[in-house]
């Protein structure tokens, strides 16, 4: 089975909950994605590191420049941008791109806080990521795409460049739209699993 067969396969038998959910948004939901079962699942998280280094990379030859970092925010953006930044050292040392003319290149992962830490660095945006790098933003689950557009003016914020946005599940509840100006990739949406 192609990782995308098997990821859809892994969140229809772990993700989809039924019942009575507040959804981010404030919207009141009957099915909920629980897309952290398949990102904190070893076989989930490494099927969705690599779709999105796929991502990346055609974004990259489309563009002809290259995508220095990927984050999003954080919990649900943790394990994911993590695992790509180190599958994308993998594949960088290993040679292993997907047909893209220029060499891969290992990414850089960053993490936007809902507010600046009162302690410490007192960042809102964890991980030190250039001015100008060109960025993929990563969300689990976009519904309104409301954290999603929070995430994006932050990194804008401090000089980066969204290059694309990319989540695991598209609820379809108007998220498409609020993200209609930037390169919005979602690797399933909600009908495709027949709610």
């Amino acid at each position: 089975m192609d990782p995308h067969s098997r990821l859809k396969t892994l969140i229809a038998e772990k993700c989809v909950l039924r019942g009575e959910f507040v959804l981010a948004s404030g919207q009141r939901s009957k099915v909920f994605f629980d897309c952290k079962r398949v990102t904190l699942d070893p076989e989930g998280l490494h099927l969705i590191a690599g779709l999105i280094l796929d991502i990346v990379d055609d974004v990259a030859r489309r563009d002809g420049r290259p995508i220095h970092a990927i984050g999003g925010p954080t919990i649900g953006a943790d394990p994911v941008v993590g695992h790509v930044a180190g599958l994308s050292w993998e594949r960088a040392t290993q040679g292993s791109g997907t047909g893209s003319t220029a060499p891969p290149r290992p990414l850089r992962a960053f993490l936007v806080r809902k507010e600046v830490k009162d302690h410490g660095t007192r960042r809102v945006i964890e991980n030190e990521i250039p001015q100008g790098s060109r960025v993929v933003i990563f969300e689990d689950v976009v519904t309104s795409g409301g954290s999603t557009l929070e995430a994006i003016h932050k990194a804008v914020e401090i000089g980066l460049e969204v290059a694309a946005v990319v989540a695991v599940v598209d609820r379809e509840q108007g998220g498409a739209e609020a993200l209609s100006r930037y390169r919005y990739i979602p690797l399933f949406k909600k009908s495709e699993f027949g709610l």
